[in-house]
C-alpha cells in the first residue's frame, strides 16, 4: 500500500504539532513532515520536487507567507491539493487564486478536518471506510460506520450511540440518514432504531441482543430485518 506523506507549514510549533496528531488519528500510517516556514518547504520542493500527498499552509508567518508559498508550490505542482490556515477568513479571495482545496479558521477542531480530508482519503483509496456526515450547533460530524452501535431518535433528535460509549446527538429524523445507511451494516428494525449488524451478540424474536443495550424489533420490521440479519450471519461465516 502506497504511504499517504503530508506535509504541514508553520511557524508555531504548538498548531503544527496539534494538526499532525489529528492527521495521525484520521491517518493512521500517514508520514507528516513539518516545516517551521515556507522557505524550508520551497527548498525542499526544489531539490527533491513534490512528495507530498497535501500540503498544509499556514497563512500568517514570517518571511514568505503561506500564499506567496502556496503560489511558489504551484509552480512545482498545480495538483498538490493545498489547505490553507488562518485565524481569519480575510484571504479568502487569495485561496482561490492559488487553486487551494480548501480553508481552515483556526483553532481547527478534529471533527472539521475528517470532514474537509474525506474526498482526499476517497481519492487514496480509502473509500470502503464508510462515514455519516451532519452538522449540529456549528460543528461538522464525520463519524465512521465502525464506530457506533446503534443509532436511535426521539422527539426530533438522532442519538449516535457510539463503540466508545458515547452519544452524539444532532436534529432531525432517522429518514434523513437512509442514503448514508444504504448498502451497509445497519439494520432498520424499528422506526426508532437502526442497529449495527457488526455489533450483534443474538437475536431474538422481538429484539437485537447487543453488548450493553437491547435493540427492539417492531412487528412492521420483524421479517425484513430477522431475514436480513440472517442472511448478513450467513454471507459472514462463508
Amino acid at each position: 500500500m502506497t504511504i499517504t506523506t503530508l506535509a504541514i507549514c508553520d511557524d508555531v510549533l504548538e498548531d503544527a504539532q496539534l494538526l499532525r496528531d489529528y492527521l495521525k488519528k484520521i491517518l493512521p500510517g500517514a508520514e507528516v513532515k513539518l516545516f517551521s516556514n515556507g522557505e524550508q518547504l520551497i527548498n525542499e520542493l526544489e531539490k527533491k520536487g513534490n512528495i507530498y500527498n497535501a500540503i498544509f499552509l499556514d497563512i500568517h508567518m514570517p518571511g514568505r507567507n503561506g500564499i506567496e508559498t502556496a503560489k511558489t508550490v504551484r509552480i512545482h505542482d498545480m495538483f498538490v491539493p493545498i489547505i490553507l490556515m488562518s485565524h481569519s477568513d480575510e484571504f479568502y479571495r487569495e485561496a482561490f487564486d492559488v487553486y487551494a482545496f480548501n480553508y481552515l479558521i483556526k483553532p481547527i477542531e478534529l471533527k472539521t478536518l475528517e470532514h474537509v480530508l474525506y474526498p482526499l482519503k476517497c481519492k487514496w483509496g480509502e473509500k470502503d471506510e464508510r462515514v455519516l456526515h451532519f452538522r449540529y450547533r456549528s460543528q461538522v460530524y464525520t463519524i465512521r460506520h465502525n464506530q457506533v452501535t446503534y443509532i436511535s431518535s426521539s422527539l426530533h433528535t438522532v442519538n449516535f450511540h457510539m463503540v466508545d460509549g458515547r452519544v452524539v446527538h444532532c436534529r432531525g429524523k432517522l429518514s434523513d440518514f437512509t442514503d448514508q445507511l444504504e448498502n451497509s451494516t445497519f439494520l432498520r428494525c424499528h422506526q426508532s432504531f437502526y442497529v449495527n449488524m457488526e455489533e450483534i451478540g443474538a437475536m431474538r424474536n422481538d429484539s437485537f441482543m447487543l453488548k450493553d443495550s437491547i435493540i427492539p424489533i417492531s412487528r412492521s420490521y420483524s421479517r425484513e430485518a430477522h431475514a436480513a440479519y440472517a442472511n448478513y450471519v450467513k454471507e459472514r461465516e462463508k
